[in-house]
């Protein structure tokens, strides 16, 4: 995960340096020869110009999609972000080929190792698995399923807060816990992988071992 990050963040970088030189573009800077084909080698006409503040929101778009394919950021769901950043990868490959074969010399020596350098990251990024984090706290079943608990209500037996994720993966019969009637409930340290209101248990669970855990209470 440290290394998707660390692509994540270098790719990013290499975003805000295009979004900084379209932007010139499109305020009217005269570095024409480096984009669009080196066309219009001074400043661009008005359609380039505009066509240049069109793409800072591109790149910002997949810069977002980036970060949150790395687990950077939460941004969109994890089904749209794994098929994204394979659209981006394919993008920029295109890209790659036209900086490589642009009639415009300096576009093409200045631009098309950028456009190598963010094809790698993106490629790099969308090999990664999905983001995993850290969790611990207490699990909790009272029949609709166990979730994992945010915040916890004061009384006996427990009862989950709001913003309490459902836990997908989850074995009662492979921890110990404690329950009463139907409610089930125990502290664990866990890794999964979240998406809006759902987590993904994935590896071993290991309990928090606070007092009283891994007995079964009686039933009243």
């Amino acid at each position: 995960m440290l290394a998707s990050v660390i692509a994540a963040i270098a790719f990013v970088t290499l975003i805000g340096l295009l979004v900084l030189f379209q932007l010139s573009l499109a305020f009217g800077a005269p570095w024409g020869r480096f984009a669009w084909g080196g066309q219009y080698p001074g400043v661009l006409p008005l359609g380039y110009r505009i066509a240049s503040g069109v793409s800072i929101l591109i790149y910002g778009f997949i810069a977002l999609l980036a970060l949150d394919r790395a687990g950077v950021a939460d941004v969109f769901p994890n089904a749209f972000s794994q098929v994204g950043i394979w659209v981006v990868v394919g993008y920029l490959t295109l890209g790659l080929v036209m900086n490589a074969i642009s009639r415009s010399k300096p576009e093409r020596y200045a631009m098309t190792p950028v456009a190598l350098a963010l094809a790698i990251l993106a490629l790099r990024i969308a090999l990664s698995g999905p983001a995993e984090e850290s969790f611990a706290g207490m699990v909790l079943d009272d029949g609709d399923g166990p979730v994992f608990c945010t915040t916890i209500m004061e009384s006996y037996p427990p009862q989950c807060g709001a913003d309490s994720p459902a836990l997908t993966g989850w074995d009662w019969a492979a921890v110990e816990h404690e329950q009463s009637q139907t409610i089930r409930w125990g502290e664990y340290r866990f890794e999964g992988e979240r998406e809006g209101n759902t987590i993904s248990i994935s590896g071993s669970t290991s309990p928090l071992h606070r007092p009283g855990a891994g007995k079964e209470a009686p039933h009243p």
